[in-house]
């Protein structure tokens, strides 16, 4: 409603319940995380919350009541979940690092990589590995936990798949590098021959893995992208690194000024290619005459498709959880409700992985999408669909594609400090470019998979928005001014600023109550 509320911000979150119940489930594994409150503590006065709510069940029980309970049983899940590591856990053994003549036994996890030396016939297997078991000494132990295993001296001949199961011997040490597995095993074998001191095969990759497939049909993709063009091979890496995920391959000089230009997210498969996909599937639903309430049934299948394809990153789990509850929702006979779609997918990602909370990546997800939603709400839609004929849609898309890029840039901006010490002031702009040459490139890609007969004329129509897209980029990268490294900004500092902006968007109705939002930022 337009008219003043002392309580706007609790009336919106009781008419959309779940809004409110996500905030308070956020909030409370938010302060569980800070670890003030001892778990004995924090158990009492849940239950004690409980029983009073229960006690007022007769009478009218106050939405704020509702969610300090829900917050507070949320906290308590929380600190289940982030209790001590266990003796069997792999990372309880880091102070103990390094230990030599280490045994260990599990699955091969992640697709493995090779890397050959630059003189010689050898090379360096690396992936991840699921320990199941170790022995240090002359007795078995079982252990859990994520390990990064770098096999040296073996040629690209002796390969490791996907699920294989294999003995290893070697040593276990912290990884030199952040980022990943912290525990890391080092295995120094020969080439010729498996030897009990290096790794042995103890059986072969299950028939049926989704992993498995999904990697499959991932390189016959890549494949599939590289027809015609294999003579453009820095374009070309971009090209997988945005359909398939391939990053790795992208040079360093050209992942640098994606880096400094703030654009860097294109190349993560999260919402925005999710999105993208999604997009393209729904203008064909159309075209074919499906009823709108039916799209959830096909648009899901090739969604989650898609991100199985693509490696099932946890971004690309989050976006299309989204996109599930939206398109859903008819099939309940329920409107579809975009910040209830989101509040549902943040409470289902973390009612099973609590400690999500604490992901960048999560907490990047779903601050720029709900800072997005935001914008949109107060943009009168006069601004966004405005003429006639083929101008309106050119105006609308304009228009929709920069109030998405100012409130990403708003939301993402402190927390891209905060994580990476980073700012870049061009990034306002170049998102606004970056993004409709992202698109074209995708759908380029994806018509060249799905009519490979004619991948060829369609990856050549990829090499123009990608020379345009490195051009853009290129272009904003020399701008001085362009980037800068920051020091990561006080909590306090954040606290202000999303309240303020938070204030703005939802309740600031007069010239005051704006100004008091803008004191806050």
């Amino acid at each position: 409603p337009e008219s003043r509320s002392p309580n706007l911000e609790l009336s919106i979150m009781l008419r959309r319940p779940l809004v409110g119940i996500a905030l308070a489930v956020a909030f409370g594994m938010v302060v569980a995380s800070t670890g003030l409150f001892p778990f004995g503590i924090l158990l009492c006065a849940t239950l004690c919350c409980i029983l009073l709510a229960g006690l007022l069940l007769p009478a009218r029980v106050s939405g704020l009541l509702v969610f300090c309970c829900v917050a507070m049983v949320s906290a308590c899940r929380f600190m289940l979940s982030y209790a001590p590591l266990s003796e069997a856990e792999i990372n309880g053994l880091m102070p103990q690092l390094p230990m030599e003549s280490v045994q260990l036994v599990g699955r091969v996890l992640d697709p493995p990589e090779y890397h050959a030396y630059r003189f010689r016939d050898l090379g360096t297997w690396v992936f991840s590995f699921g320990c199941e078991g170790m022995k240090t000494s002359d007795e078995w132990k079982k252990y859990r936990g994520r390990i990064r295993v770098r096999v040296t001296g073996v040629s690209a001949g002796q390969s490791f798949r996907q699920g294989e199961r294999l003995h290893f011997c070697g040593t276990l040490r912290k990884r030199a590098f952040l980022g990943g597995d912290p525990v890391e095993l080092h295995v120094a074998a020969e080439s010729s021959a498996e030897t009990d001191s290096g790794f042995k095969t103890l059986s072969s990759p299950p028939r049926f893995s989704l992993g498995i497939l999904g990697q499959q049909l991932r390189e016959q993709a890549a494949l599939t992208l590289s027809n015609g063009i294999e003579k453009h091979p820095a374009r070309l890496a971009v090209y997988k690194a945005l359909l398939l995920g391939y990053r790795k391959a992208i040079p360093p000089e050209i992942h640098r000024q994606f880096k400094h230009t703030g654009t860097l997210h294109i190349f993560a498969i999260s919402g925005l290619h999710v999105g993208m996909v999604g997009l393209l599937i729904t203008i064909i639903l159309k075209t074919i005459g499906i009823p709108r309430d039916r799209w959830g049934l096909v648009l899901l299948p090739l969604l989650l498709a898609y991100v199985v394809v693509t490696g099932m990153k946890s971004s690309a789990l989050r976006a299309t959880a989204m996109a599930a509850v939206y398109f859903l929702a008819p099939l309940f006979r329920r409107k579809p409700d975009i910040p209830t779609s989101i509040a549902f997918s943040a409470l289902l990602l973390l009612a099973f992985q609590p400690l999500q909370i604490l992901s960048a990546g999560f907490i990047f997800s779903f601050t720029v999408v709900s800072f997005i939603v935001m914008g949109f709400a107060v943009v009168p839609v006069e601004f966004i669909f405005f003429g006639e004929g083929w101008l309106r849609a050119i105006r609308s898309y304009v228009a929709s594609l920069g109030v998405t890029s100012v409130a990403a840039f708003l939301a993402s901006l402190p927390l891209t400090a905060l994580f990476f010490g980073s700012f870049a002031p061009v990034a306002l702009v170049g998102n606004l470019i970056v993004v409709p040459l992202t698109f074209g490139v995708v759908l380029s890609g994806w018509l060249s998979i799905f009519v490979s007969a004619m991948s060829e004329i369609f990856n050549h129509a990829a090499l123009v928005f990608l020379g345009g897209l490195l051009g853009a980029v290129g272009m904003f990268a020399r701008l001085p001014g362009a980037h800068a490294t920051v020091p990561p900004p006080p909590l306090t500092a954040l606290l202000f600023w999303y309240c303020g902006w938070i204030h703005f968007f939802v309740s600031a109705r007069t010239s005051r109550h704006r100004t008091a939002a803008f004191v806050l930022i």
